[in-house]
C-alpha cells in the first residue's frame, strides 16, 4: 500500500557554469547566469539583479511614534509612507555607517543605533540583503539634505496609527513592513506588548475555530456515514 507520508527532498545548490553582466551601473547591475541543476537540467538565461545592500530604520521615540517617510515611488506611480531607508555607498566603510547616513540626509534625526536584523529582500533573483536598525532614542541634530530627484515629508506617527494605516492598506511597501516586526520585537513597550499580546490571541482563537469546524466535519462525516449505513 502507498503511503501518503511525501519523503524529504535532498535540495542542492545548482552549478553556475558561466555568467556575464548584461547591463552594469552604480545602482543595479544584470547579470545573465547559465545554471546546471542538481539534476543536470540546463536553466539559461537566469536572471539575477545585483543591488547595493539596503538600510531601513526603525525609529521610535518615548512617545511610541515611529518615524514615518512620505514620497513619490515610480516603480508603481504611487505616493507611499515608508520607514527612512537608503543604500550603502561604495564609501560606506559598514551598513550601520549608512543607517546613520541615509537617517540624517533624509530627516536630520541621529539615535542609538541597534542591528535587529539581516533579511533577503528576493532571495530568488536578488543578490542583496536589508539590514534593519532600531533607532532608539531619536535626536534631531542636522538639517535633512535637499535632493531635488526624492522629495519626502517626515514625521513622528504613533505605533497604533501605524498598524492602522498596514491594515487598512495606507503603509503597503512589503520589505518595510517586515522591518517594522523586526524592530518592534525587540522593544518591550505597553503597546507593543499589546499588539503582540493581540496577534496571540488572534492565533489562539483561530486554533478554536479550526478545532471546532474540525469536529464538526468529523461529526458530519459520521452522520453522513450513518445515513449510508441505514439506506444501504
Amino acid at each position: 500500500m502507498r503511503s501518503n507520508k511525501s519523503e524529504k527532498k535532498v535540495i542542492k545548490p545548482w552549478k553556475t557554469e558561466s555568467s556575464k553582466f548584461i547591463f552594469d551601473d552604480c545602482w543595479i547591475k544584470i547579470r545573465a547566469d547559465k545554471c546546471i541543476t542538481d539534476s543536470g537540467v540546463v536553466i539559461s538565461p537566469y536572471y539575477v539583479l545585483e543591488y547595493p545592500d539596503w538600510v531601513h530604520m526603525v525609529v521610535i521615540n518615548d512617545k511610541n511614534q515611529i518615524l514615518i517617510t512620505e514620497h513619490y515611488r515610480h516603480g508603481v506611480k504611487k505616493i507611499f509612507s515608508e520607514l527612512p531607508c537608503g543604500t550603502q555607498d561604495i564609501s560606506d566603510s559598514s551598513p550601520l555607517e549608512s543607517a546613520k547616513r541615509e537617517l540624517a540626509e533624509e530627516t536630520g534625526y541621529d539615535g542609538n543605533f541597534i542591528l535587529v536584523g539581516e533579511t533577503y529582500p528576493n532571495p530568488a533573483n536578488h543578490s542583496n540583503k536589508i539590514y534593519t536598525f532600531l533607532v532608539t532614542n531619536p535626536i534631531k541634530k542636522y538639517y535633512p539634505k535637499e535632493n531635488p530627484s526624492e522629495v519626502l515629508n517626515f514625521k513622528f506617527v504613533d505605533l497604533d496609527k501605524v498598524l492602522l494605516m498596514i491594515d487598512q492598506g495606507e503603509f503597503q511597501q512589503a520589505l518595510h513592513i517586515s522591518s517594522l516586526t523586526l524592530g518592534l520585537r525587540k522593544i518591550a513597550t505597553p503597546l507593543t506588548q499589546k499588539y503582540c499580546q493581540s496577534k496571540i490571541d488572534i492565533h489562539r482563537s483561530k486554533n478554536v475555530i479550526y478545532k471546532k469546524l474540525e469536529l464538526g466535519t468529523d461529526s458530519l462525516a459520521r452522520h453522513s456515514s450513518g445515513l449510508d449505513h441505514r439506506q444501504a
